[in-house]
C-alpha cells in the first residue's frame, strides 16, 4: 500500500502539473480520471503475485519509477534555470541507478523506455536545438559518470558472459512457454491481463471487442475534436506503443523467435512480466490521466468515461469473481506458507536449502489449473536464508551445477548429489513433486527419479510432508568449519558446456569420482581445486593420505581444533578457535562465496592466507589467530557509493524543495527559461 502510493502520487502530479500547464480546468472530472488511471494502473497489474514474488525488485520500481518520469517532465517542460533542471536530472539519475540497476534484463528495457521518453519530450518541445542538445549532453554526461564507478563494469560484464556462455536457446524455452501460457491473445499480451473463462469472455470475438475499447480509450484524446492535449500525453502513448510492439514481435511474428536466439541482448522478452509489465502499465496511466482531463467536448468527455469504467471493470473483475487463482494468475497454496514458517522459524540464522528438482532455466511448479511456471526469486523470496539450485546457475563448474546435471544421467546412486550437498553445508532439502519439465531443459526429470532421492534419505529427518512437498533437516551444519578432510580434484574445465551443449564428460566423471568416496564425511571436507594442493599442504603439520589417484587427491587431518560461531547472521560472521598453541596455523573452512576482495572483509589477529575452493563456493583461511570475524557490511566501495547516493538524493530533494518556493528570488542566476527560448526559436 505505501509502495502503491508512493508511485501514484507521482502519477498525479504529473497529470496535476500538465493540467496547470496547459490551462486545463481543475475539476471533479480531472481528479475523477487520475483516480480511474491508477486504478486502472492496480487492477492490471497482480500487485500481489508481482510484490511476492521478487520484492527487492518490484517495491523500488513501483515507486521510484513514476518519480522518475516526473523528474523528466520537469527537466524538458518546466520553466525552471539550469541549477534546478541539473539538480533534476541529478535525482532522476541517482533514482534510476539506485532502485532500478539490480536485475539486468529489467536494466536493459528501463532505460531504453526512459530514452524514448526523454528524447521524445525533448523532440516534441519547442527549445532551441542548441538548448535541445545540451540538456541532452548534461543528462547523459550525469547518468553515465554516476554509472560508472558502480554499475556500468558489472553491465558490460553480464553482456559479455550471458552473450558467450548463456545458450541462447534457453531463453528461447522460456519464451515459448511464456508464449504457449497466453493462449496466443494479444489482447493479454499487450496488456499482461488474463482474463477469466466465464460467460463474458464467451462472447462471440469478446478480445476483438476489448481490444478495440481499449485503444479507443487511448487515442480518444488525440482524435477528438477541440482537443488541448499536453505533449507528455503523445509521448507516453508512444512509448507505450514502442515497448508494447517490442514485446508483442515474438507473439505477433514467430519467426521473430529466431532472430531474438541469435541476438542475446533481447533476453529481457524471456520474462515479459518482469520486464514490460509495470512501465506498460504507467505509461498507460499517464496517457489515461493527462489525456482524457485534456477532452473539453463534454459529451466525449461523458463517452470516454464510460469506455474507461468498462475497461477498468475488465480488469479488475477476476478479482471480484473468484477467478483470479483458478485463471492464469498464480496463488500460492497454503502448505507453501507452512514449509516457510518450518524453515523461517528453525534454528538456523542464515539457513542454506536446496530445492530439487531444478531446472536449466526455471524450476516449474504446478500451483494452478494450467501449470504456470515460477522462476527465479520465487523460493528466495520465500524463505530467509540461501537458496541453491532454484534458479539457473550459470556458474557450470560449480557442485551447484553439478546438482543441477546429476539427475538427468539416470544414473542409480545419488549419494554423490547428496554429498556435493553436504559440501555446500545445505540445512534443508525441499523437493517438489509437482515438477513441469517439458518445456525447460537439461533437466528431464520424472516422477521415478525423485523416488529414487526420496528412498535414500532419512525417513526420521522428514519435517513437512504432503501430496506436493517434502521438507527434510538435511544437516546440521553452520557456515563455517574446521574440516577433516581436504579433497583436490583436478577438474579445470565446465562440467557442462552452454553452446554445445553437451557435457564434458571426462572431467564430470572426475568430480563424480571425488564425490562418491566412502570413507569421507563430506559434512566436514573442502573440495579444492589440484592448483592449491602444495600451497595448502605446506601450511599443515600432522595429515594421512588416504586416496591418492591421477585426478583426485585425499587427506585427512589428524588433528583439527574446535572452533565455534559466537556471531553469525548475513552481514558478520565472528569465530573463535579452541586450539593450544602448538597447532597454529589453523585452517577453517567458509561456506560463503570467494570473492577476490575478500581480504577487505576479514579482520584476525594475525596474518591470514584466503585461498578459494571449488568454484569459488567457499573459501578457506589459513589463520594463526583464535578469533576471525568476518564483516561484510560497508566494506565493499559500491556499498559506500550507493549509500551516498541514497543521501545525495535526499539533500537534492531538499534544495529543490527550497529552490521551488523561491524561486522568485533567484535573479541573480543565470535562467534557462522555456518561455524565452520558445521566443527566441520563433
Amino acid at each position: 500500500m505505501i509502495t502503491t502510493f508512493i508511485g501514484n502520487l507521482a502519477l498525479s502530479l504529473l497529470i496535476y502539473k500538465n493540467s496547470l500547464r496547459y490551462n486545463i480546468n481543475i475539476g471533479i472530472f480531472t481528479f475523477f480520471v487520475a483516480i480511474m488511471s491508477e486504478v486502472f494502473l492496480n487492477s492490471g497489474l497482480n500487485l500481489y503475485y508481482e510484490l511476492l514474488l521478487l520484492p527487492s525488485t518490484f517495491i523500488p520500481i513501483h515507486a521510484i519509477f513514476p518519480w522518475i518520469l516526473y523528474f523528466i517532465d520537469s527537466i524538458v517542460m518546466d520553466n525552471d534555470n539550469l541549477i534546478v533542471k541539473l539538480l533534476e536530472i541529478f535525482a532522476s539519475s541517482l533514482l534510476l541507478i539506485i532502485f532500478i540497476g539490480s536485475v539486468l534484463t529489467l536494466v536493459l528495457t528501463t532505460y531504453v523506455t526512459i530514452g524514448i521518453f526523454f528524447i521524445g519530450l525533448l523532440l516534441s518541445s519547442n527549445i532551441q536545438i542548441k538548448r535541445k542538445l545540451i540538456l541532452l549532453a548534461i543528462s547523459l554526461a550525469v547518468l553515465v559518470s554516476l554509472n560508472i564507478i558502480p554499475l556500468l563494469p558489472s553491465y558490460f560484464s553480464a553482456m559479455t558472459y550471458f552473450s558467450s556462455h548463456v545458450g541462447g536457446k534457453y531463453y528461447v524455452d522460456a519464451l515459448k512457454a511464456y508464449i504457449h501460457s497466453t493462449n496466443g491473445s494479444i489482447f493479454n499480451v499487450l496488456t499482461l491481463t488474463y482474463l477469466p473463462s466465464n460467460a463474458i469472455s464467451l462472447i462471440p470475438y469478446y478480445y476483438i471487442f476489448t481490444d478495440t475499447l481499449f485503444a479507443t480509450v487511448l487515442v480518444l484524446p488525440a482524435i477528438s475534436s477541440n482537443r488541448s492535449a499536453p505533449r507528455i500525453y503523445y509521448i507516453s502513448l508512444i512509448s507505450f506503443l514502442l515497448l508494447a510492439a517490442w514485446l508483442a514481435a515474438p507473439y505477433l511474428f514467430p519467426s521473430y523467435i529466431k532472430l531474438y536466439s541469435s541476438i542475446p541482448y533481447l533476453w529481457s522478452l524471456d520474462i515479459p512480466w518482469l520486464s514490460f509489465t509495470y512501465l506498460l502499465f504507467v505509461f498507460i496511466s499517464i496517457s489515461l490521466g493527462i489525456g482524457l482531463v485534456s477532452i473539453k467536448n463534454k459529451r466525449i468527455k461523458i463517452i470516454s468515461l464510460i469506455l474507461l469504467l468498462f475497461v477498468i471493470f475488465t480488469q479488475i473483475y477476476p478479482y471480484y469473481s473468484g477467478q483470479l487463482s483458478s485463471s492464469r494468475a498464480w496463488n500460492p497454496p497454503n502448505y507453501l506458507w507452512k514449509v516457510s514458517n518450518i524453515i523461517n522459524d528453525g534454528p538456523y540464522k542464515n539457513p542454506r536449502i536446496l530445492v530439487f528438482p531444478t531446472s536449466g532455466v526455471y524450476v516449474a511448479y504446478n500451483f494452478s489449473a494450467n501449470n504456470t511456471y515460477v522462476g527465479a526469486g520465487f523460493w528466495q523470496t520465500l524463505f530467509n536464508g540461501d537458496v541453491y539450485a532454484s534458479y539457473f546457475p550459470y556458474n557450470c563448474y560449480s557442485l551447484e551445477w553439478f546438482i543441477t546435471i546429476y539427475p538427468t544421467l539416470n544414473l542409480t546412486s545419488y549419494i554423490p548429489l547428496l554429498n556435493a550437498a553436504k559440501l555446500l553445508g545445505i540445512n534443508y532439502l525441499i523437493i517438489t513433486k509437482n515438477i513441469i519439465s517439458k518445456y525447460f531443459s537439461p533437466s528431464n526429470i520424472n516422477y521415478d527419479e525423485i523416488y529414487k532421492l526420496i528412498n535414500v534419505l532419512p525417513s526420521n529427518s522428514v519435517m513437512y510432508n504432503n501430496s506436493q512437498i517434502i521438507v527434510y533437516n538435511f544437516t546440521s551444519e553452520a557456515a563455517a568449519i574446521a574440516p577433516n578432510y581436504f579433497i583436490f580434484v583436478n577438474v579445470s574445465k565446465p562440467l557442462w558446456i552452454p553452446e554445445l551443449p553437451s557435457y564434458n564428460i571426462t572431467e564430470f566423471r572426475i568430480l563424480v569420482s571425488a564425490l562418491n568416496l566412502s570413507f569421507i564425511n563430506y559434512s566436514s571436507a573442502a573440495l579444492i581445486s589440484s592448483n592449491y594442493e602444495k600451497e595448502i599442504i605446506g601450511s599443515l603439520h600432522n595429515y594421512t593420505v588416504l586416496y591418492n589417484s591421477t585426478n583426485v587427491f585425499v587427506i585427512k587431518l589428524n588433528y583439527t581444533p574446535e572452533i565455534r560461531i559466537v556471531k553469525e547472521n548475513p552481514s558478520i560472521i565472528t569465530i573463535k578457535i579452541f586450539n593450544d598453541k602448538h597447532n597454529l596455523p589453523i585452517i577453517v573452512l567458509i561456506r560463503e562465496n570467494y570473492q577476490p576482495n575478500i581480504n577487505n572483509y576479514i579482520r584476525d589477529q594475525g596474518n591470514s592466507k584466503i585461498i578459494p575452493a571449488y568454484s569459488n563456493e567457499s573459501f578457506i583461511i589459513i589463520s594463526n589467530s583464535t578469533v576471525i570475524s568476518i564483516n561484510y557490511s560497508g566494506k565493499d566501495p559500491l556499498q559506500y557509493i550507493l549509500l551516498i547516493y541514497f543521501y545525495l538524493i535526499i539533500v537534492i530533494a531538499f534544495i529543490l524543495g527550497l529552490i521551488k518556493n523561491k524561486v522568485f528570488r533567484c535573479r541573480s542566476i543565470r535562467s534557462f527559461n522555456v518561455s524565452k527560448l520558445q521566443g527566441r526559436s520563433r
